[in-house]
């Protein structure tokens, strides 16, 4: 596959419409107080927009309560225009991850972001060197000037994200280390019709085991993060039934899962260093 198949388009603001409605709520779910501000998300977009950040992907949270959907929770990946044209496959690409929602059950917050050329995958980092930033729904004239704030604080640390992940390229783990990590990721996922040893199963030639079993780090991370987040793993119930798991799509799911592993990424860093 080719690197130019591996990048996702810009999303034009139609496309944001049908993917993601809740961007574009002109007022707040009508159960929040009068001291919450309202500021509509693709306000947000169009500012990032002037900055040379553009959305690449976008997704959103479903509800059963009605007449919500229009305000739930979503999370838009913006990439700069430096990193919009095809690159060498098996590069990590920095993005900038917003999450939000209008019905009072989280701020605008920022997170960096990395995508994996080879797969696709998405990762949102967070550690205690790269934590996220978050701008709540209140304030005056300044609100544009603090998102602006944020946005070149999280860019800031992208040098130091991408150092972390060389230096976890050159780890390599022998294969009971990846077992314990399959093991720790498995309690993650809370996924108990599979085994741990089936997160380590690689999709892609360029995840394999060397000949002596060991693996990378951080290709035992995208291994594991693909089949964690991706789904398509086949087990069977205590009942003897067959089930396949299925992809997470949640936003707040989906943020939790990428965070966590990447926490777990950076403890086993400091143990097999």
């Amino acid at each position: 596959m080719s690197a130019t198949q591996n990048l996702p388009a810009v999303l034009d603001t139609a496309t944001l419409r049908r993917t993601c409605p809740s961007v574009f709520a002109s007022e707040p779910w009508h159960r929040m107080s009068g001291r919450y501000r309202h500021v509509p998300t693709i306000e947000v977009v169009d500012i990032l927009r002037d900055r040379g950040f553009f959305p690449v992907k976008a997704a959103q949270s479903r509800s059963r309560i009605e007449g919500k959907q229009a305000y739930t929770r979503h999370m838009l990946r913006f990439r700069h225009s430096d990193y919009l044209t095809p690159q060498t496959v098996g590069a990590e690409l920095p993005e900038l991850v917003l999450s939000n929602s209008h019905d009072g059950t989280a701020a605008y917050r920022f997170a960096s972001g990395i995508f994996r050329l080879v797969c696709s995958n998405g990762l949102v980092v967070a550690s205690s060197d790269f934590g996220s930033i978050s701008v709540k729904h209140a304030g005056g004239a300044d609100f544009s000037q603090r998102i602006i704030d944020a946005t070149f604080r999280i860019v800031e640390d992208t040098p130091k994200v991408l150092q972390q992940i060389d230096a976890w390229k050159q780890l390599a783990l022998p294969a009971p280390a990846q077992t314990a990590f399959a093991e720790a990721a498995h309690v993650l996922l809370d996924a108990p019709n599979i085994t741990p040893d089936q997160l380590l199963t690689p999709r892609r030639s360029e995840d394999q085991p060397a000949p002596d079993g060991s693996r990378s780090l951080w290709a035992t991370f995208n291994t594991v993060q693909e089949g964690a987040l991706k789904g398509g793993i086949s087990g069977t119930t205590p009942t003897g039934r067959r089930t396949t798991t299925r992809p997470v799509k949640a936003v707040d799911r989906d943020i939790r899962l990428n965070k966590a592993l990447w926490t777990l990424t950076a403890r086993m860093a400091e143990l097999v260093d």
